[in-house]
């Protein structure tokens, strides 16, 4: 990602989670954090799908996702999230937070591997809502395909 998309990550999430989107400013000190790393998927000229991943020592989070609706369930997340976790060097364990509710997000964490290891009560705002924390163990054998 470029700062030059920017504006488009903004409308992208805004579209994808209406009032709980991340500001501009927030979506631009991402960018400039140096544990961080933020990715787009492009098709025609249009941002379709966002990532954000941050790596401290052996450990990756992914800090938030999205994909455009119309373009959903077309495996962008899953090789956005493979590619963000195939190139990070050292991995041990992904960490991420999901809704609860978000029940095709969860199936997608699942079936690369990631397994619940706990809630966090209260954790969302607008509407409030529990996160399921899910983890990922890296090891040679089990990294993610896409």
């Amino acid at each position: 990602m470029l700062p030059a998309h920017s504006e488009q990550v903004k409308a992208l999430l805004e579209l994808c989670f209406g009032d709980s989107a991340w500001t501009l400013d927030s979506l631009r000190s991402q960018l400039e954090k140096s544990d961080s790393r933020c990715t787009v998927a492009i098709e025609d000229d249009r941002i379709i799908g966002f990532l954000a991943f941050e790596q401290v020592l052996d450990e990756g989070s992914i800090v938030e996702v999205a994909v455009h609706p119309d373009c959903r369930r077309k495996g962008i997340a899953r090789s956005m999230i493979t590619a963000a976790i195939q190139s990070a060097e050292g991995l041990d364990t992904v960490f991420l937070e999901v809704r609860e509710s978000n029940t095709p997000a969860v199936g997608l964490y699942e079936s690369l591997g990631f397994e619940r290891i706990g809630v966090r009560k209260g954790y969302y705002q607008k509407p409030k809502e529990d996160a399921v924390i899910m983890n990922l163990s890296i090891s040679v054998c089990n990294a993610p395909n896409p």
